[in-house]
């Protein structure tokens, strides 16, 4: 048994290499056959946008150049892929459209914790498009698509970095077999003669003299004193850029089968599932009866005495949010494994799972009220805002699965990822910063408390509501609040290039110069 296992593992790492070779080959074949113009030029752009993500990203600040990067790379692939792909109605154009909006808010909000993210969703949501575009068979909606399109982003790399220099070597001896002018030989040979000649005689001039090394090592061109070092260093980005652009581009030239896959479905014994979540219903229906008679009723206006409200919400929250998610997973799980040969059971297994997510509705209420309540003393932050999104998030998913649960036809997958995502764009349009600013000062009217150093963290979007306070009759923080909008003035002061232009900036600008007159 184990020599057979043996020559299995063998055989299998055997039939590997043997695809390996086999592919190797298939994309010299390819790239043989593409004509050199289309390399030329593939090449070009792929520079051209390396110089532009230099100019708009390095020691710059994201703007409007983000949005403008991303269409013009869009425009690279999508003239790359012409005459490979038909153009037509594809779920990979849709999905350009919310990546568009998340590249946008760059340019109209300016909260760091959503750009973080942006940027993961931005190279996220390309890969997805470009590999949608480009395979339109391809499956999109299983996790085993989120490893095609990693796995497309990191072999590319290490398959195609080398072809650009490859291909200009290739033309440059193909042109040498070409007949060369004398005068042409003898130019070449004297500037590759030259060139240790001029870097010994540099060196020993500099050495000689302080005043002729401080010209050599800070070039003006115009644009300002520029040293060697610096030069390097944005050689270096411009050349990792290029390579990173043109290998991805590149990569979409070979249409290779993605292979399918063998594996039988799972199936789950409805039975055993069935009384699993029989026995969780009955959990769970005992946990709403003590909400109903305590959180809803007439203890909901006290905390017992061992909990503050801190920990009362936090622990409110976080547990619900668990058992919600793991709720969420038993319901797809149960939807897709479970066998289906017996209609009596297929009812009994929709009307479990239909109590399931009444629980679960429950659950989020629950949680929404807690964090409610705690909001009402404590204000409102970052984390307070993203938890009744989420939830609400949660709730339209557990809706949509509630449907499927009766209508089996229903492309669940597909529409849990499009809400999923139309969620993170709402999340960046509606200005979370400005809504956290405004209830915190409401709240402050009411309760005259109010955390300013808080409000000081948050973005330049809250400019408008905070530079309400500069005039409070509380000197203490009419005080600290004009401290910190006078470093805000400074700071936007500051000269920007066009493509560094964000909105909130502008705004916060325009109401500061106004002397916080908002209209």
């Amino acid at each position: 048994m184990e020599k057979n296992f043996a020559q299995a593992i063998i055989k299998e790492d055997d039939n590997i290499r043997l695809l390996y070779k086999q592919r190797k080959k298939d994309i010299i074949e390819i790239d043989s056959k593409i004509d050199y113009s289309e390399k030329k030029y593939t090449i070009g752009i792929a520079v051209i946008l390396a110089i532009i993500y230099e100019r708009f990203f390095i020691g710059k600040q994201g703007g409007i150049s983000i949005p403008v990067f991303y269409v013009m790379f869009m425009g690279f692939f999508l003239w790359s892929v012409r005459g490979i792909v038909v153009f037509k109605k594809s779920i990979g154009f849709v999905i350009i459209i919310p990546t568009l909006f998340i590249a946008l808010n760059y340019s109209i909000h300016s909260n760091d914790i959503l750009n973080f993210f942006n940027v993961i969703m931005i190279l996220s949501l390309t890969g997805v498009c470009t590999v949608l575009i480009r395979y339109e068979n391809i499956k999109w909606d299983n996790l085993n698509f989120v490893k095609k399109v990693f796995n497309r982003g990191v072999k590319s790399i290490g398959e195609n970095s080398y072809k650009p220099f490859m291909f200009i070597k290739g033309n440059i001896t193909s042109k040498k077999k070409k007949e060369i002018s004398s005068t042409k030989k003898n130019i070449l040979k004297g500037l590759v003669i030259s060139i240790p000649l001029l870097i010994v005689i540099l060196v020993l001039l500099t050495s000689a003299d302080m005043v002729f090394k401080n010209y050599i090592t800070n070039f003006s061109f115009g644009l300002g004193d520029i040293s060697l070092g610096k030069i390097t260093g944005h050689l270096l980005v411009i050349i990792i850029v290029f390579i990173i652009l043109f290998s991805y581009i590149w990569s979409f030239k070979y249409d290779f089968n993605e292979g399918v896959s063998n594996k039988k479905n799972l199936q789950w014994e409805p039975v055993t599932v069935l009384t699993i979540i029989f026995m969780i219903n009955v959990v769970y229906l005992l946990f709403s009866i003590v909400q109903f008679s305590y959180l809803y009723g007439g203890g909901s206006n006290f905390l017992p005495q061992k909990f503050t409200y801190s920990e009362y919400a936090r622990k409110g929250f976080f547990e619900l949010v668990a058992v919600t998610l793991i709720n969420f997973t038993i319901l797809l799980s149960s939807m897709k494994f479970i066998k289906r040969d017996n209609k009596k059971i297929n009812s009994i297994s929709s009307v479990f799972l239909t109590l399931l997510v009444a629980f679960t509705f429950n659950m989020l209420f629950s949680a929404h009220y807690k964090m409610s309540l705690y909001e009402q003393t404590y204000g409102f932050t970052y984390l307070r805002i993203f938890v009744h999104i989420f939830m609400f998030m949660l709730f339209m998913l557990f809706i949509v699965a509630l449907i499927g649960i009766w209508n089996r036809k229903m492309p669940l997958n597909k529409i849990l990822i499009v809400i999923v995502l139309s969620m993170y764009v709402f999340v960046n349009y509606i200005n979370v910063d400005k809504i956290i600013a405004k209830n915190n000062i409401d709240i402050y009217y009411q309760t005259q408390k109010i955390d300013v150093q808080y409000l000081k963290n948050l973005s330049y979007d809250a400019i408008p509501e905070i530079v309400k306070l500069r005039d409070d009759p509380n000197k203490d923080v009419a005080k600290e609040v004009s401290s910190y909008l006078d470093d805000v003035e400074n700071e936007l002061r500051s000269d920007h290039s066009w493509y560094e232009f964000n909105y909130s900036k502008y705004r916060a600008k325009s109401v500061l110069n106004q002397g916080g007159n908002v209209k």
